[in-house]
């Protein structure tokens, strides 16, 4: 008998043994659960002083809509799917907490959604909190919202009673534990853009298909004054592959060979380059590396913009030795 058919019996022997819901949760352990569910929010007495007090409301679609109303649009435009929310009391004040657990279409639009709170919400002042794959206090309210995400699951903890405001990380970790999984990584993407001539405080994640074309996934992207001006910006498409990112940089070319103006490949020794005035963004430049497509756009001039791809090349090298491959 092979080694896979061994895995199998045993796997199907513990799912089969496993009481009601255990199954779920022995699997949950190892791949985490990719959708909001209520078993993910915590009960009274899971954190000291913490009380319950609504069960779990679902939103989708309308009823979505009308909750958050045009503030829910941002949420939609990073794909997500449907929000669970509940409400408790919460410290020795008795003040009311709110946790939002938000099911997006995939882990970089979670990711994506997280970052717009923290760049657009808190201004990029918020403290960095460890729990889940990244999770972000705003200290300029005095600790009362905290953020994070983990695969596909994006969370909100909002504390809105009087002071002294509790201990929301507890709260935070509390869900996190209960969603399972391993803790993952931000997108590569974020690591790295971390370059000179980007203006850090403008990263983000862009909602949807870059440059609204559906066969480039969502970036990170940035302002890079390091382009020569404001108004040019770097966009980085990372992959899970080589293989993948090529493919984008072949797929891009395509497109603007046959819509774009004054297109040129070259080569700066084995690195292939594009550049080409794009139909929607004015002069682009891009080039694919390991596992990144990287797209300088609007710089004052394709030298400029090849010095930032190079720059997020040479960092992309310096995180090869950590970083997963």
């Amino acid at each position: 008998m092979s080694k896979t058919s061994v895995f199998v019996l045993i796997l199907a022997f513990v799912v089969s043994a496993a009481p009601r819901g255990g199954a779920a949760g022995f699997l949950a352990r190892f791949r985490g659960r990719d959708a909001a569910g209520s078993a993910m929010f915590p009960e009274t007495g899971d954190v000291p002083t913490l009380k319950k007090t609504t069960k779990v409301l679902s939103y989708r679609g309308e009823t979505f809509q009308k909750h958050y109303g045009r503030a829910g649009n941002r949420y939609l435009q990073y794909g997500m799917q449907n929000m669970l929310s509940a409400e408790y009391e919460y410290g020795d004040a008795g003040g009311m907490l709110t946790i939002e657990i938000a099911t997006m279409e995939s882990p970089t639009s979670a990711a994506g959604i997280f970052h717009y709170h923290r760049g657009a919400i808190l201004r990029n002042a918020g403290r960095q909190v460890d729990v889940g794959a990244e999770g972000v206090i705003d200290v300029e309210r005095d600790g009362r919202n905290l953020y994070f995400y983990k695969s596909n699951i994006f969370v909100k903890v909002i504390y809105s009673g009087r002071e002294p405001v509790p201990d929301l990380a507890a709260v935070a970790r509390a869900v996190d534990a209960k969603m399972g999984g391993r803790k993952e990584e931000r997108p590569d993407g974020f690591r790295y853009i971390e370059v000179p001539g980007v203006n850090a405080a403008t990263v983000e994640l862009t909602p949807g298909f870059t440059f609204n074309m559906t066969f480039l996934p969502p970036a990170v992207w940035a302002s890079a004054p390091g382009g020569g001006s404001t108004a040019s910006d770097l966009f980085i498409i990372g992959r899970r592959s080589y293989k993948e990112a090529a493919q984008l940089y072949r797929d891009y070319s395509s497109y603007l060979r046959l819509s774009g103006e004054n297109f040129t490949e070259f080569s700066r020794g084995r690195q292939k380059f594009t550049q080409a005035v794009d139909p929607q963004q004015g002069r682009v430049i891009f080039s694919a590396y390991k596992n990144a497509l990287i797209i300088a756009a609007r710089p004052d001039g394709y030298e400029k913009g090849e010095a930032l791809i190079q720059a997020v090349m040479r960092r992309i090298d310096s995180l090869d030795g950590d970083r997963r491959r």
